[in-house]
């Protein structure tokens, strides 16, 4: 028998235990085969807390090896390489994250896997990610320049041609947009006001590839200014970071002081303009102050899984303490007003705020954090051959 098989023969045998709980003595090559089951027997979206990137793709392997659809498996990267340095987001790793976030509000159940530091940065707020979105179809009557107009509030940058997420292009009636979360960019062809086809396109050749019925846009950056036209930006968030320019800078080395006031000076315009630039994440705690993480999209209903969380607890520390240490670097050499590590990230202790929370451990010690019942599942590894 196939193991995909012996899973849903094992979803159909009874409750492993509780959904909410701690299984305790759960070997590691067991933990797929038992999530795969408990999913085939109640279907909904899953967040997987992994250690690393290393095991998050372990997870995702032996996940499709027990039957489930590649296609509802998405990987969670991290989104903070902006906030150690000046540089253009790495355009793959951010279309991914963004997929893997629209996934967890999706209406189609799916599983989410990232490593722990990953789920707790802070992102969109669970309405404000919703209302980003738009549905585009085929036969529908759209008003290209406004769609432009909607392109440019995600986030896109015109670029012809369009050869990475995050940008789009027109040429007549034809516009083409890479959506962040898709594998290819996509080609619409409007007929006056009708979207004639929607096609994806190879971004080298630029010939289609296949068609689409519909499509939906997502945001193409996780910080996106208000869509509701707050115009705050001119008046007091500007006032505001003027003062915390002039406060900190006099705290600084002539040169480090300098850079602070050319730097922070060139973001206030590009805030009150609502110009997307490349520091915008640093600001995110202004544009988003309730912001929470990847597992505070999750609805109640749906699961947390957390794979060994005495060791996600440590992986954390690791994290924020470098996080820590960039951010008062750069400030020491006046890229960046001053910030906390809170500002971006949440703790370790965030991980048991979910309802249905799944800890699945070999070890049986837990942080101190993590006050769940427990259960003993027994499944342990066999014994290694000698020869």
């Amino acid at each position: 028998m196939r193991l995909a098989e012996w899973v849903g023969w094992f979803s159909e045998q009874g409750d492993l235990g509780p959904e909410r709980g701690v299984w305790e003595s759960v070997a590691v090559e067991a933990r797929p085969f038992m999530v795969a089951a408990e999913l085939r027997r109640t279907p909904r979206q899953v967040l997987i807390v992994a250690a690393n990137y290393e095991r998050c793709l372990s997870w995702e392997a032996k996940l499709v090896q027990c039957g489930m659809p590649e296609s509802q498996i998405h990987q969670l990267p991290s989104g903070t390489s902006t906030l150690f340095e000046d540089a253009t987001p790495e355009h793959t790793a951010l279309s991914d994250r963004i997929g893997a976030l629209e996934a967890l509000i999706a209406d189609e159940p799916t599983v989410v896997i990232g490593a722990a530091s990953a789920v707790l940065e802070r992102t969109l707020p669970r309405d404000v990610l919703a209302d980003a979105f738009i549905d585009i179809r085929s036969g529908q009557t759209l008003d290209s320049d406004r769609l432009l107009k909607q392109f440019a509030m995600l986030g896109y940058e015109p670029q012809e041609p369009v050869r990475l997420p995050g940008q789009f292009s027109r040429r007549g009636g034809i516009v083409d947009v890479y959506v962040s979360g898709y594998d290819l960019p996509i080609r619409i062809e409007f007929f006056g006001d009708e979207v004639e086809s929607l096609r994806h396109f190879d971004p080298m050749s630029q010939r289609s590839v296949g068609s689409l019925p519909a499509l939906r846009l997502t945001p193409s950056r996780e910080t996106l200014y208000p869509l509701d036209g707050d115009e705050r930006w001119g008046g007091e968030v500007a006032a505001m970071l003027a003062q915390s320019m002039e406060r900190e800078a006099a705290g600084l080395p002539a040169e480090a002081a300098a850079r602070l006031e050319e730097l922070v000076t060139g973001d206030m315009r590009a805030l009150s303009e609502r110009v997307y630039f490349d520091r915008l994440d640093l600001y995110r705690p202004l544009l988003h102050p309730d912001s929470g993480c990847a597992l505070d999209l999750l609805t109640p209903d749906d699961l947390l899984v957390l794979d060994e969380p005495f060791e996600l607890e440590t992986l954390v520390a690791r994290a924020e303490e470098e996080l820590a240490q960039s951010l008062h670097s750069r400030h020491a050499r006046g890229e960046i007003l001053h910030s906390v590590v809170g500002d971006y990230m949440l703790p370790p202790e965030h991980l048991a705020s979910h309802e249905r929370t799944l800890a699945l451990t070999a070890m049986n010690a837990l942080p101190e954090w993590l006050t769940l019942p427990r259960h003993d599942v027994g499944a342990v590894s066999l014994a290694p051959y000698r020869s």
